[in-house]
C-alpha cells in the first residue's frame, strides 16, 4: 500500500503542486479505502478525501520534514512511498517517484544566480538517486522519459508517462473586472502571456515581439518585476506591454477567453500546461515554440515558433488549426486511472 508524500500541501501552488492535488482528487475517486493515504506535515490541511486517509505524521515542517519524518513514517508502517514533485527521501525509500523534468540537468546555463545553482545541485542529486533506486518512475511526456535515458540512463520499461490536463480550470469562475483595471485591454485585440523571472520561460521574447509590432498590446501576467529583470539584459518593455504582475485565476480565466493570442515561447517544459489551460478558456490560439516537447503535446493544433530563427514576431509562425481539438487528448480522470492501474501493477 502507499503512501503519499503531502510535503506539497505546504507549498505555493504551481504547476507540479496542482498536478499532485488534481489527480490525488480523482484517484480518490477510483480507488478503494485504505489503497492509498496521504502524510500530512505539521501545519498544513488534507483536501476532504472519502478512501484516501489522510495521516498527520511527523514534528519537522520543510524538507526536514520530507527527508527525516516521512520516511520514518514509511519504515514504521511498512508502507511504500509516492512522491509526486521531483523529490524523494535519500535514504530508505522504497515507492514511485514523479520527475516532472530534469531541467535542471539539462540546461545548467539557465542557473546561473549562486541561489538557483544551489536548487540545481539539490535536484540534479535528487535525479540520480531516483534513477538509482527507484524501480518505477512517472513522468509526464514521453519527451521527459526520453530525458531521463538520455542523461540518467533510465531505461523506457521503468517509466510511465501519466500527463498533465485542464480540467481544474472548469472551476474557476472568469473574472471580467481586470478588464476595467486595465482598461487598455480591449476584449480579442490584445496578445497574453504568463511568465515569471525562470529563464527557460523567455519573456524577453515577448518584449522583442512588442517592439516589432508596435500598434498591438501584449500582457504579461506573472510575479516577479518582469521589466526590472529585463532592464539588466538590456531588454526594456515598450509603450503597448502591460506588465500585469499577480493575477488571480478568475483574472487568468478572463485574459484567456478573451485575447487574440496565447504566447508561450517557452524554451524547455517537461509539459508546458499553461497554453493547455487558455485553450481550455477559450483562447482562440496558442503560440508556442517549436520544441519537442510542445509538438508532443499540442501536435497540429498549436501555431509554433521557430525560435532558432524567428526572435520576435507573432506573424511569422507555423499555423497549426483547431486548439480545442487539444483538450480530448488529456483528462485528470485518465491520469488518476494511469496512476492506479500503476499502483495495483508496480513491482517496487
Amino acid at each position: 500500500m502507499y503512501t503519499v508524500d503531502g510535503a506539497f500541501l505546504a507549498q505555493r501552488v504551481s504547476g507540479i503542486q496542482r498536478y499532485t492535488l488534481e489527480i490525488l482528487a480523482e484517484l480518490d475517486r477510483i480507488i478503494e479505502p485504505g489503497e492509498v493515504e496521504l502524510a500530512v506535515p505539521p501545519g498544513a490541511a488534507a483536501p476532504e478525501y472519502q478512501n484516501i486517509r489522510a495521516v498527520p505524521t511527523g514534528s519537522h515542517t520543510g524538507m526536514l520534514w520530507e527527508q527525516l519524518d516521512y520516511p520514518a513514517y514509511l519504515r514504521k508502517n511498512g508502507r511504500l512511498g509516492l512522491c509526486t514533485c521531483n523529490v524523494i527521501p535519500l535514504s530508505g525509500f522504497r515507492g514511485i517517484a514523479v520527475v516532472h523534468d530534469v531541467c535542471y540537468r539539462a540546461r545548467p546555463d539557465f542557473y546561473t544566480a549562486p541561489r538557483a545553482r544551489l536548487s540545481a545541485a539539490w535536484h540534479r542529486m535528487q535525479y540520480r538517486v531516483i534513477a538509482r533506486t527507484c524501480s518505477r518512475i512517472v513522468t509526464v511526456s514521453r519527451f521527459s522519459g526520453h530525458e531521463l535515458e538520455k542523461y540518467y540512463g533510465v531505461s523506457p520499461d521503468r517509466v510511465t508517462v501519466i500527463p498533465n490536463a485542464w480540467q481544474h480550470m472548469q472551476r474557476v469562475e472568469a473574472d471580467d473586472g481586470v478588464f476595467a483595471k486595465w482598461p487598455q485591454l480591449k476584449q480579442g485585440k490584445y496578445y497574453f502571456s504568463m511568465s515569471n523571472l525562470l529563464k527557460n520561460k523567455n519573456f524577453p521574447w515577448v518584449l522583442r515581439a512588442a517592439q516589432n509590432k508596435p500598434d498591438a498590446v501584449f500582457a504579461i501576467a506573472g510575479g516577479g518585476d518582469l521589466a526590472a529583470a529585463a532592464g539588466k539584459r538590456g531588454l526594456h518593455a515598450p509603450s503597448n506591454v502591460l506588465c500585469l504582475g499577480y493575477v488571480s485565476d478568475g483574472e487568468a480565466k478572463a485574459l484567456m477567453a478573451n485575447c487574440k493570442a496565447f504566447v508561450f515561447p517557452t524554451l524547455y517544459e517537461g509539459f508546458g500546461i499553461p497554453p493547455l489551460e487558455a485553450i481550455a478558456c477559450g483562447a482562440p490560439r496558442v503560440l508556442v515554440s517549436n520544441t519537442p516537447c510542445m509538438r508532443e503535446i499540442y501536435g497540429t493544433h498549436a501555431d509554433y515558433i521557430d525560435l532558432e530563427t524567428n526572435h520576435g514576431n507573432v506573424d511569422d509562425v507555423v499555423h497549426g488549426h483547431d486548439a480545442a481539438g487539444v483538450l480530448e487528448r488529456y483528462s485528470w480522470a485518465e491520469s488518476a486511472r494511469l496512476l492506479r492501474d500503476l499502483l495495483r501493477s508496480a513491482d517496487v
